[in-house]
């Protein structure tokens, strides 16, 4: 029997940096279960992640099969090199694999014979279903015979008759251990590099049928687990690796962490590796819906490397209904977030809009109740229209709900290969019957005012003064938000192009889109970051960078009327203690996206003990922590950071593309200043509190 040969390949574009960073996790485990079945002499697998890699290994020999992953941030790049493929070599059999595919007929077929250079397509789990077409492969004599029938768990369209041959689904594995390791069979060694971030999967299923989530469907109801050993085994491997080349993060694929038993386990073997090998130092989950005891016990011993995800998606009963997701306890999500509140562990809430029947002013009480649940960050996403779900596949439901959706790139997901932009595009729904255009911008800015204000950090001192006035976080976003009109004009310049651009960033058809950024004047503008890319984010960073000042001198002139309205009784003391928090808060972002100007610590002299104040895990009074002579502070960037961003500002430059790359690129890095007593003021004692109060475990009045 002669060797086949088969490339496997989860691509990421590389038009502005690696825009995917995570490990090929997926293509490695059908490499793994393959191999468990065919030696080496008859298999000749490579993997690949990086399309220049793959670009050389096609040009020096095609494969029997070429394989690739299909995803929204990969498919058009994976089609490229299908086609690339069968230029080279008509008899290579291409695949597609991913969850970038329609879950009925009607639309797979359609899906199919849009392209032409695609021979099979897998439905659901992989592993099982690519093992047949190996088999079909190895005992055919032709490509034509290969696909002359159709192929268990998967799609294909007959190179005999253009018939459209539909297998039944392969049932799932119910023993996960079936697949080996691909980390511990060392397949993936050699994505250790130092770019990429270890991607794990624990378990696979989820109990939950959320319909604008192809995780939804039914086939993906029972929840299987990988055992602990493989587990252990797996994860003991990654840290060593990790370890070497410094890839200090951690993503792990499970749907609802935290809710199955076992996950505790997991948990503290992740502590038992970071003691050992200082490996992760920050992990990503995605968390149980339910279940929240659970959540909070599994993940307690992680502390703040672990920022837990709360999706709720809606705070409206109604529109939790049609989205099939009104088994979520919402008051759970409450109760979840005081407690990791009070643990000081990070935590974030998110949304999507506009969901069937959600309003404008639901959308925005639910972005109200969450600021109010005191989680640490607030996230709106724009719904997505996914295959697999029928905001993508089921037109009646569309027009149900009077969708009208456009098209944008995915943001970083751009290519140039042999001279061609190759783009991967994302349908997004921005209105519906319920939610105008209008009021989605409206609703995008006033996420973006929460983003400035409550997600970056910046405030977080003034978030704390004014819930121990009894003010509520939303008052306080939605006042800020109420003088948009009022700023100066180089912050309202920043805000205006943040709406123009979350509309221009919008187009009636993928073709329309491709074709504007096709030209090389415009394809310029995507890698300069001036179209194209996360809007939010970027305009973050163009505030943050430039406008820090101006945006800080502002949010305290807001809040400082907002409270001497509130509490008009107490206005003359109220404007002392805001002056220090703002001393102290610029203090914490001057000049820290200067290169000039970030490695120089600032120093001023505070009258009240802020340090302690906020470590406090109550909400106190700022009074309380006034000090008998000024306390000094000294503000800095730790020496690792100043190494890290030294480098970023030669490397990718101070223009807001390059500023914008640097935040992107420098993960773990904080971009402002970390507040310590000077020097000379930590070694004497300072009285902090005028009155007797406890701080709760391991804090004292001293």
């Amino acid at each position: 029997m002669r060797q086949l040969k088969i490339y496997l390949a989860d691509l990421t574009h590389v038009g502005n940096g690696i825009a995917t960073e995570g490990f090929p996790l997926n293509i490695g485990l059908i490499a793994a279960y393959a191999k468990k079945f065919y030696p080496n002499d008859e298999l000749d697998i490579q993997l690949f992640k990086y399309p220049q890699d793959l670009k050389q290994a096609l040009l020096k020999e095609t494969p029997d099969i070429l394989g690739c992953s299909n995803y929204t941030w990969n498919s058009n790049l994976s089609y490229y090199f299908c086609s690339l493929a069968k230029k080279l070599n008509p008899e290579t059999l291409t695949v597609y694999g991913g969850t970038n595919y329609p879950f009925d007929s009607k639309n797979q077929k359609l899906f199919l014979e849009k392209r032409p250079d695609l021979d099979v397509h897998i439905f659901y789990e992989g592993e099982q279903a690519f093992l047949k077409i190996i088999e079909r492969v190895m005992t055919s004599k032709s490509l034509k015979e290969s696909l002359s029938s159709a192929l268990p768990g998967s799609q294909l369209l007959s190179k005999a008759t253009g018939e459209f041959l539909n297998a039944l689904a392969i049932p799932r594995f119910r023993e996960l251990d079936s697949v080996p390791s691909p980390y511990s069979s060392g397949l993936l060694d050699k994505f250790f590099d130092g770019k990429l971030t270890p991607l794990v999967e624990t378990a696979r299923g989820c109990p939950f049928s959320c319909n604008y989530c192809n995780a939804g469907d039914k086939y993906f109801s029972k929840v299987n687990l990988f055992s602990d050993e493989y587990v252990r085994e797996e994860l003991t491997y990654i840290a060593k690796k990790a370890a070497e080349v410094g890839a200090g993060h951690v993503t792990f694929a499970d749907n609802n962490f935290g809710m199955i038993p076992r996950d505790s386990k997991t948990a503290e073997l992740l502590v038992e590796l970071q003691q050992k090998y200082k490996w992760p130092s920050s992990i990503t989950v995605w968390t149980g819906k339910n279940s929240r005891e659970r959540v909070i016990d599994v993940t307690r011993l992680l502390g703040d490397s672990l920022s837990i995800s709360m999706s709720v998606q809606s705070m409206d009963r109604a529109v939790l209904k049609n989205i099939k997701r009104d088994t979520i306890r919402l008051e759970d999500y409450k109760k979840i977030a005081e407690e990791l509140n009070f643990q000081g562990r990070p935590q974030h809430a998110e949304v999507i809009m506009p969901l069937p029947e959600e309003t404008m002013a639901s959308h925005i009480s639910g972005l109200n109740q969450l600021l109010d649940t005191t989680v640490s960050r607030v996230f709106s996403h724009t719904l997505q229209m996914l295959h697999g779900t029928p905001y993508k596949d089921d037109e009646d439901f569309v027009k149900k709900h009077g969708y009208i959706t456009k098209y944008r790139v995915v943001p970083l997901d751009f290519s140039i290969i042999d001279d061609l932009p190759i783009f991967d595009v994302e349908q997004v729904a921005v209105a519906s019957n319920t939610l105008s255009l209008k009021e989605y911008v409206e609703a995008r800015k006033y996420l973006f005012v929460i983003d400035l204000c409550y997600n970056s950090g910046v405030f977080d001192l003034l978030k704390k003064y004014i819930r121990s006035l009894e003010v509520k976080n939303s008052e306080w976003i939605e006042n800020i938000y109420n003088l948009i009109h009022a700023y100066p004009e180089n912050i309202k310049l920043i805000f205006n192009s943040f709406e123009n651009e979350s509309q221009s960033e919008l187009w009636d058809s993928e073709e329309e889109l491709v074709r504007f950024y096709s030209e090389p004047i415009n394809y310029q503008k995507l890698v300069n970051y001036e179209m194209g890319g996360n809007v939010l984010f970027k305009h973050r960073v163009w505030m943050l960078a430039r406008e820090s000042l101006a945006w800080v001198h502002t949010v305290f002139a807001i809040t400082l009327e907002q409270l001497k309205q509130k509490r008009p009784e107490r206005a003359s003391e109220i404007e002392i203690e805001m002056r220090s928090l703002k001393e102290y808060t610029l203090a914490t972002v001057n000049g820290c996206f200067s290169p000039e100007n970030f490695v120089k610590p600032i120093e001023i002299d505070l009258s009240y003990d802020v340090l302690t104040w906020m470590k406090s895990k109550e909400v106190l009074a700022l009074n309380d922590f006034k000090t008998n002579e000024p306390q000094k502070l000294t503000f800095a960037f730790p020496d690792s950071s100043i190494r890290v961003m030294s480098d970023a500002f030669t490397r990718y430059g101070t223009d807001l593309a390059g500023l914008v790359k640097m935040v992107q690129r420098c993960a773990g890095v904080s971009f402002s200043r970390r507040a310590s007593l000077s020097a000379t003021e930590s070694l004497r004692v300072i009285p902090t509190a005028t009155v007797e109060r406890s701080y709760g475990p391991g804090y004292s009045a001293m």
